[in-house]
């Protein structure tokens, strides 16, 4: 097995360690948070299993609550 070192900011590092479970390797955490193809299988992964159409859900409140925040911020274009 080939390796290849990265670097990561403290931030980054903290998120990592923070997100490795017992018996994990980094590079268990790392393919196990990049194994979803979309938004709504990391949602749903995230929430313990909830069913895509409540992923979608989530995702798409997240998005307006995002949007109201630019605008109030006066950020939206």
């Amino acid at each position: 097995m080939s390796t290849t070192t990265i670097s990561l900011t403290d931030e980054a590092y903290e998120r990592l360690k923070q997100a490795k479970q017992e018996g994990e390797s980094f590079s268990d955490v790392v393919l196990r948070l990049t194994d979803s193809p979309d938004t709504e299988a990391q949602i749903a992964e995230l929430a313990g299993g909830l069913e895509t159409e409540g992923a979608e859900a989530v995702k798409d409140s997240s998005s307006e609550v995002s949007e109201s925040f630019d605008m109030e911020s006066g950020t939206h274009e």
